[in-house]
């Protein structure tokens, strides 16, 4: 096994590191995005080396809750061979979170969040039918 690139990688915190707030999971593809940019600047090319950068970045919660999903064991215990790689791991974390996958990103009940403020918006400026449409496209 090639030797982890910790060192390579920012530090959990510091500014350039990649991050993810559960609370919005439509910024979940964006922090794999940004891991996997961080994997070819410092040459992490295992599955487990990557999961184990995956992980540094959360906090205990999250961390805890992404050890736990199966894919991240580099086997299936039942059956004791290798299946699990680094996309098997992050489409399962990514399937745990409802909106972060780009198919169901966004659906009717956004669209009638959006509108439902525009009814009791009173719009006056292009300023605020530019925002009022931008919301479409977030």
């Amino acid at each position: 096994m090639a030797q982890p690139h910790y060192n390579s990688m920012p530090a959990r915190g510091h500014g350039t590191a990649p991050s993810f707030n559960p609370s919005e999971p439509r910024e979940l593809p964006r922090y794999f995005t940004e891991l996997k940019f961080l994997f070819a600047c410092c040459g992490a090319t295992g599955n487990t080396e990557k999961k184990a950068l995956g992980i540094r970045y959360m906090d205990y919660n999250t961390s805890e809750q992404w050890l736990l999903i199966s894919e991240y064991q580099p086997y299936d215990a039942s059956q004791l061979a290798h299946l699990y790689s680094y996309n098997d791991w992050k489409r399962a974390v990514i399937s745990v979170y409802p909106g972060a996958n780009a198919a169901t990103k966004y659906g009717m009940a956004d669209l009638d969040q959006i509108m439902g403020k525009a009814t009791h918006t009173n719009i006056k400026t292009i300023g605020q039918f530019a925002n009022y449409y931008r919301k479409f496209y977030q």
